[in-house]
C-alpha cells in the first residue's frame, strides 16, 4: 500500500482512568507526617493514579526529613499502573515533632479499612518519626491484632510494614512473632536511601507488585516481577547499606524478611520471597497463602449471606434433605469456581453434612477446602556426564 502524505490519528485507550472490575488490586496505604491542606485527617481518598496524589499535594518536594509518601506513592502506580490506592493521613506532625509512635499509626489500620468499606486486600503502612527496629517489631503485634479485627468483621487483608531501624548484623527472626498477616520489607534502593529516605523501605514497590500480583502469584516471580525501574535501581537494605555477600541474604530470608535481590545471570532486580512473620511451616507462611483464603472467604461469605436467617427444611428424622445440602453445596462452588478457572486454586471440595441437628443449634455448618497453587521456590537439577559408549569395565 502506498504510504501519501496525511494527518495520521491513532485511536488511544485509558484515558477515562477506568478500572479493571477486579478488587484484588484494591490497596491502602496509611502515613502520618507533615500537614497537608488538601487532606483532611483520617480522611480516606482513593487515587487511580500518581496524578491523583499530586493535586492533593502530595508530591516529590512533600518528601523531606524521613517522609517518604510520594516516593511509595510512584513505585506503587509504577508497578501496577491500573492499580486502585485508598491512602488515609493520619496524626498530624510537624517537621521536627510526630505526634504519634510507629506502632500507634500501624494501630489506626482497621480504622482506615472500616472507612474504605472493606474493600482494602492489601495495606503498606509508612511512618514518618524517628524509629529503632524494636519498635517496627512492637509494630507488628499491633499490626496483627489489626488485621485480626478486620478479619472478624469480614475484611481480611495483609499488612506491609517498613523494617525501620533495620541492621543485617543484628537482625532477629521474624518467625516466632506469630503473625500470619503481616510482612516486613527492608528493601530499599540503595541510592534512594542515602540521599532521601535513609529510615524507609520500598514497602510502596511491594504493595503495588502484589496488587498486580493474582491472589496466588508469588511476587519473587523472575519471570513476571521486575523490580526495576525510576526511582528502583540498585538493590540494597534501609538505611543505604548494600549486599556484600549472599550468606547475609541466605540467613535474612531464613528470618523472614522480604528484601530485593539479583540473581546471576539475569538482568534485574526481584523480591528474594513473600514471607510473613511467622513459621515457614505454618499455612499461612506466605503472603499468597494468605491473599487466597482472604479471597476465598469473601466470596463464600458473599455467597452465603443471603441465606442468612432463611428457613431450612429437614425431613421426618430431622436430618437435611439432600435437595437442601445440595443446593448449599451448590452456592459455594459457584462461588469457588471462578478460583479455578483464573488458576488462583487448583481445586476445591464443599461438603454439607446432612445428618447435622440443625433444629437444635439454629447453624448450619459448611465445610470448604481448597487446594492451593504450588510454588517452585527451588528448582532442583541432576546434571552430570554420560558417556554414549556405557563405562569400559576392562
Amino acid at each position: 500500500m502506498s504510504t501519501l502524505n496525511d494527518v495520521v490519528i491513532t485511536k488511544l485507550s485509558g484515558g477515562l482512568g477506568r478500572r479493571n472490575p477486579e478488587q484484588d488490586m484494591v490497596s491502602g496505604l496509611l502515613f502520618d507526617g507533615k500537614p497537608l491542606e488538601k487532606l483532611e485527617l483520617d480522611k480516606v481518598e482513593r487515587l487511580a493514579s500518581l496524578e491523583d496524589a499530586e493535586a492533593l499535594g502530595i508530591t516529590a518536594a512533600y518528601d523531606s526529613e524521613s517522609q517518604s509518601v510520594y516516593y511509595q506513592i510512584q513505585q506503587f502506580f509504577r508497578m501496577n499502573p491500573s492499580g486502585d490506592l485508598y491512602i488515609m493521613k493520619t496524626r498530624a506532625g510537624s517537621a521536627t515533632d510526630y505526634a504519634a509512635s510507629y506502632d500507634e499509626i500501624v494501630a489506626k489500620a482497621s480504622d482506615m479499612q472500616e472507612k474504605a468499606n472493606g474493600n482494602i486486600r492489601q495495606m503498606a503502612i509508612i511512618h514518618a518519626g524517628p524509629t529503632t527496629f524494636e519498635q517496627t517489631l512492637d509494630a507488628v503485634a499491633v499490626a496483627q491484632t489489626q488485621a485480626n479485627l478486620a478479619y472478624a468483621d469480614y475484611m481480611p487483608f495483609e499488612i506491609i510494614l517498613e523494617g525501620k531501624g533495620f541492621d543485617s548484623e543484628y537482625a532477629t527472626s521474624l518467625a516466632e512473632l506469630n503473625a500470619e498477616n503481616v510482612s516486613v520489607v527492608i528493601a530499599m534502593d540503595v541510592e534512594k536511601a542515602n540521599e532521601n529516605y535513609p529510615n524507609s523501605a520500598a514497602v510502596g514497590l511491594a504493595l503495588g507488585t502484589i496488587s498486580k500480583a493474582k491472589v496466588s502469584e508469588n511476587i519473587a516471580w523472575i519471570e513476571k516481577f521486575n523490580l526495576t525501574g525510576e526511582g528502583f535501581a540498585k538493590a540494597g537494605f534501609v538505611g543505604g547499606e548494600e549486599i556484600k555477600n549472599l550468606g547475609i541474604l541466605s540467613d535474612l530470608n531464613e528470618k523472614r524478611y522480604i528484601f530485593a535481590r539479583t540473581h546471576t545471570g539475569l538482568p534485574g532486580v526481584y523480591f528474594n520471597d513473600s514471607s510473613t512473620c511467622t513459621t515457614g511451616t505454618s499455612d499461612f507462611a506466605y503472603v499468597e497463602n494468605n491473599r487466597t483464603i482472604n479471597k476465598a472467604t469473601r466470596l463464600l461469605r458473599t455467597a452465603l449471606l443471603p441465606k442468612l436467617a432463611s428457613p431450612v427444611l429437614v425431613d421426618i428424622d430431622g436430618k437435611l434433605p439432600q435437595s437442601v445440602s445440595k443446593s448449599f453445596e451448590s452456592l459455594c462452588r459457584s462461588a469457588l469456581e471462578g478460583m479455578v478457572a483464573n488458576q488462583e486454586v487448583s481445586d476445591f471440595d464443599v461438603y454439607v453434612d446432612p445428618k447435622q441437628n440443625i433444629l437444635a443449634t439454629s447453624e448450619l455448618k459448611v465445610k470448604a477446602e481448597i487446594t492451593p497453587i504450588g510454588t517452585a521456590r527451588k528448582i532442583m537439577v541432576d546434571l552430570g556426564f554420560k558417556n554414549p559408549f556405557g563405562i569400559d569395565k576392562a
